[in-house]
């Protein structure tokens, strides 16, 4: 039996180290294209074109929802407006007063047309809209004539094919006294609207001007009292129908009457006034190419008013489209049929029905009436909110049966309806998320064993037994006989959240992201498909007041003792929850601190639900109503290490307030306040006495760093209290941008020391209470590495700051090693600013690599991560760094990160280039040699220090993906050491594995499992058979021995 013994014994180590196939794991990555929250959309033919809150200008296919392409812009050249001309190009109008002018094909997004209109440092800003684009055909010369209003006072004339502007006109008093907002053609003649200012009000000034040579024909006041909180006013065009055609209606609302002036070149004429309705505002609705816009009265109707192109009257009125009890707010929208005649649809949600209502419109414009249609549609409010925006395709069929439409949610999301069933859906939400976590899941045989309810040890032990041999014997069948099944495959969200287990790798877990936008997610990780989502509950303020919640910080802490979510005393399963503290910013101004708690598999609320609400619809499928914690803004939070998830968070009184607060939570905190401490921003007052200051106050100046320590005094607080410890007083103007902790602050690290080649020893500084802060100042950036417990500063850099920005210095912490990098933009690096490397006076990017290792020289031991903060032995460290040079600039920097810490970091980059790389930690050793390296060094594994970072598409994490617009990184050990899971969050998100020290613990695809197990199993054999000679010999020696 011992050669039995030997093979399974054998065959069970070799499962347990994971190791599998090379071609089993490969390099596996997902990438979600998205184009942020939308703010605009126009149906184009079987496209949608968009303008979003991320400043992209997109087209998606309206089949599928697939993004068909787009255009990202840079936040300093933000769009502005853009017009469909021709049929199959667009031109849009985009930077500080419209400043650069594009065309695009429509159906490829081409760059066709660029052409720079002014300066962007020449633009000007104005409280109402100051730019605007259309576009005309010119038979004559048979081209696109483009006319574009830039700055709100200069109208250019630019030819759609070559691009060269033609003529420019530009006000008398360059936008002192009137600002033009919209400019509309004639065959001969361009009008361009705009408001006057005045003391209390604005008024409505007009000027035509000359098509063929931009001259002033007229210009002049048109006498108007408009509100400067709601200057509004619409355009009408003269309708194709019309039997006159004089030029288009300038329409406003001015006490309660609608007033219109019908414009004409020499802008001679006067104003009429609707008697007998009065009206609270009225509204464009995309057909003012036809003379229709909406007018809401009084009464909480809505009228539709068309222009015919002598007056301006109502022909159709649709009743009760206030918000009521029965019903929400009702949304408008127009567009063209396919033999051109205008259709309004309406879209409210029915609180009656639970379903939202969808009524259409269709004029009859030779009798002056219409009518309308509709149906009921079934909305998803409880997982997207409620309906902001609708546009409608007015050509998809003359027949509702067919009519397609488009919904923007509260919640950011895009949805394409074809009559009453939904085609597709995208979350550009996803585009918004500001905190994110990894959380591994369940492994199957915990996720779908069935339950015995008995805990005593001996069922225990017995469960353990089972598992173990079933695992054995499916190891011994997968190694040796069981074909190579890929881990990497699709595995779809449609999977019941109770369902959901890992692979064998742990490459499958649970991505919890939270939103601006005021959801919460559940991704999975193998390929980016939303699992679960919930929305955020606004608590006291869901009703009239109304807010918003904005996430802060994100833990993933320990499930609490006993069954989660279920009291019928079943087994435990989930081991993990996602605690998540937000603020919530009312509309009334108040902010409270809200936590939120839920099962990362399900998306469940794990709070203790109230007496009478475990079975509701709302506890269940409704908003998560979270915990308010602070009435009043949130200063700093943190994980309390009990090992119980209890999540301590400061208010503005510097108070502690615990989540959950309960005896056990608070004995917790008593016993761990000692060894707690905080680093907090504060401003100096003018009696030099420190205010601290909340995160949240952007607007106040930081000009301090304290710390603290936590205090307990009955007489003064019933709770803990944050007390100063000491300061740091920064320059005059500098301020605090940002303070980043280290990454491997909460667990040792496995390597202490570095092997040098001359057999001496470098110890690395592991201080776990190292923070890093960055600074900014007129003309200057700080970084500061300091000992969070006494404010002893280790580490400390001038960075340049071009334009006056620090932005774009970023910086990550690991252990001893801190990476940042930075723009220089000075060929002198003498005073403090930027690093001196091979070639000074070169401007660029860099990246600085700055390693600290313990006493002053090799063998020196001062055992940091055992030493009390309170030693002077924390200052006796010596610092190596280097700096490189990039050939991109970058937006976020991060680390991998593995199970045990034995595999060595890479750098992850996300660049401008709209990629992410990753960079070897060899490339970045701060110890590279300036020249050739010696023996000693080459035996080290070191290698010749290069200015010039090498620009190898090698390094490429995301291959020809664009990775558009990243902001954080964030990783995630699997069960393979060797493999860190990387996810890039920003406009897009994309996630991909990375083994930095390569694949050490995987089988690569040549090995031979027949030869081992054949010869394991012949060692075993001939153990088997030469042990009985042995021992017949050992025994015989033994006899004759004697």
């Amino acid at each position: 039996m011992l050669h039995l013994r030997l093979l399974v014994a054998s065959l069970s180590l070799a499962a347990a180290s994971w190791a599998l196939h090379e071609s089993d794991v490969g390099v596996v990555d997902w990438h979600s294209r998205l184009v942020g929250v939308p703010l605009k959309t126009n149906f184009h033919g079987d496209l949608i074109l968009a303008t979003t809150a991320s400043n992209v200008f997109a087209a998606i296919n309206a089949t599928d929802g697939s993004l068909a392409w787009r255009s990202i812009h840079d936040d300093d050249d933000p769009i502005m407006a853009f017009e469909v001309y021709d049929d199959s190009n667009i031109a849009l109008l985009s930077g500080p007063g419209g400043s650069t002018l594009r065309t695009y094909n429509t159906s490829t997004g081409y760059l066709l047309l660029e052409r720079r209109l002014h300066s962007p440092a020449r633009a000007e800003t104005h409280e109402v809209q100051h730019t605007a684009i259309t576009t005309r055909r010119v038979l004559v010369e048979e081209s696109t004539a483009i006319f574009a209003l830039t700055n709100g006072h200069t109208v250019s004339r630019i030819d759609g094919q070559s691009g060269n502007v033609a003529w420019t006109w530009n006000s008398p008093d360059n936008g002192t006294l009137v600002v033009y907002s919209h400019i509309r053609t004639m065959p001969d003649t361009v009008y361009a609207i705009g408001l006057a200012r005045s003391e209390a009000a604005y008024t409505l000034h007009v000027t035509t001007l000359s098509m063929d040579n931009g001259s002033t024909i007229a210009s002049v006041n048109i006498p108007a009292n408009l509100p400067k909180d709601t200057p509004g006013f619409v355009l009408l065009d003269t309708p194709m129908t019309a039997e006159i055609a004089p030029g288009p209606c300038l329409t406003w609302l001015e006490s309660s009457s609608i007033r219109a002036a019908v414009l004409t070149p020499g802008l001679k004429g006067q104003v009429q006034i609707l008697p007998g309705v009065n009206y609270t505002h009225i509204r464009d609705i995309g057909l003012t190419g036809a003379g229709h816009f909406i007018a809401f009265t009084q009464d909480g109707s809505a009228h539709v008013m068309r222009y015919n192109g002598e007056s301006l009257r109502p022909m159709w009125e649709f009743t009760d489209v206030a918000p009521s009890q029965t019903h929400s707010e009702s949304h408008f929208a127009g567009s063209f049929g396919e033999n051109g005649e205008p259709r309004i649809v309406r879209v409210y949600w029915s609180h009656a029905n639970g379903q939202a209502i969808h009524q259409t419109f269709t004029p009859r414009l030779s009798e002056g009436t219409g009518q309308v249609t509709g149906y009921a549609f079934p909305f998803p409010t409880h997982g997207h909110g409620v309906i902001r925006h609708v546009t409608f395709n007015g050509r998809s069929s003359d027949t509702h049966e067919t009519t397609r439409f488009l919904l923007t949610t509260s919640t950011g999301t895009l949805q394409l309806w074809k009559h009453n069933v939904l085609q597709w859906s995208r979350e550009e939400a996803l585009s918004t998320i500001r905190v994110a976590a990894f959380v591994p899941l369940p492994q199957p045989s915990a996720s779908n064993s069935p339950s015995t309810g008995s805990t005593s040890i001996s069922s225990t032990l017995l469960t353990c037994i089972q598992r173990f041999s079933e695992s054995i014997l499916q190891h011994l069948y997968t190694y040796t006989l069981g074909p190579i099944t890929r881990e990497d495959g699709p595995m779809h969200s449609s999977d019941a959240p109770s369902t959901l287990h890992s692979d064998r790798f742990g490459f499958r877990q649970v991505i919890v992201a939270a939103t601006t936008e005021g959801v919460l997610y559940g991704l999975d990780s193998s390929n980016g498909r939303v699992i679960w989502r919930r929305l955020f509950g606004l608590g006291w303020a869901s009703g009239s007041v109304g807010g918003r919640v904005l996430p802060v910080k994100m833990y993933v802490v320990p499930a609490k003792s006993g069954p989660l979510g279920d009291s019928s005393g079943q087994e435990e399963t989930m081991k993990q929850t996602v605690v998540l503290v937000t603020q919530r910013r009312a509309h009334n101004s108040l902010v409270d601190t809200v936590v939120f708690e839920v099962d990362p598999l399900t998306g469940d609320d794990v709070r203790a639900v109230e007496d009478g609400e475990g079975d509701s619809p709302r506890s269940r499928y409704g908003p998560l109503e979270g915990t308010d914690v602070i009435q009043g803004p949130m200063i700093e939070s943190f994980v309390v290490p009990d090992r119980q998830g209890t999540v301590a968070m400061l208010d503005e009184f510097l108070q502690v307030q615990l989540y959950p607060d309960t005896p056990a939570t608070r004995e917790s905190l008593a016993r761990l306040a000692p060894s707690l401490h905080l680093v907090l921003s504060a401003r100096t007052s003018p009696t030099s006495s420190p205010d601290v200051n909340s995160n949240n106050d952007e607007l106040s100046t930081r000009t301090q760093l304290v710390g603290h320590r936590l205090g307990f005094n009955d007489d003064v607080s019933t709770v803990h209290v944050a007390y100063p410890t000491w300061r740091i007083t920064l320059a005059p103007g500098e301020t605090i941008r940002e303070t980043i902790l280290n990454g491997n602050a909460g667990r040792e690290a496995p390597v202490v020391g570095k092997v040098l080649g001359d057999r001496k020893t470098l110890y690395k500084y592991l201080n776990r209470h190292l923070r890093v802060v960055l600074t900014e100042a007129k003309g200057t950036c700080g970084l500061y590495v300091l000992d969070s417990v006494k404010g002893t500063i280790l580490y400390q850099v001038g960075l340049p700051a071009p334009e006056g920005r620090c932005d774009d210095i970023h910086a990550v912490l690991v252990d001893h090693w801190l990476a940042y990098s930075y723009y220089e933009d000075r060929t002198d690096v003498d005073q403090g600013h930027g690093h001196g490397i091979e070639g000074d006076g070169t401007k660029g990017w860099r990246i600085v690599s700055v390693e600290m290792y313990e006493g002053k020289k090799p063998d020196d031991v001062t055992r940091s991560s055992e030493l009390s903060s309170y030693s002077n032995a924390t200052t006796d460290i010596t610092t190596y760094e280097q700096a490189h040079l990039i050939p991109y600039g970058v937006t976020a920097l991060s680390t991998t990160s593995t199970r045990l810490g034995v595999t060595l970091e890479n750098l992850i980059m996300a660049s401008r280039r709209h990629a992410v790389y990753s960079v070897h930690r060899r490339l970045l050793n701060a110890r590279r040699p300036l020249g050739k390296a010696s023996p000693s060094e080459a035996e080290e594994g070191l290698i010749a220090y290069d200015a010039v970072l090498p620009d190898d598409a090698r390094f490429a994490l995301s291959h020809n993906y664009e990775v558009a617009n990243v902001r954080q990184i964030i990783s995630a050990p699997s069960r393979l050491e060797s493999t860190s899971l990387v996810l890039a969050i920003g406009l897009d998100l994309f996630l991909t594995r990375v083994s930095p020290s390569g694949t050490f613990d995987v089988l690569s695809e040549s090995f031979n499992k027949a030869q081992l197990v054949l010869t394991i199993g012949g060692l075993a054999l001939a153990i088997g058979l030469v042990r009985p000679v042995v021992r017949r010999r050992q025994l015989k020696a033994r006899w004759y021995s004697g």
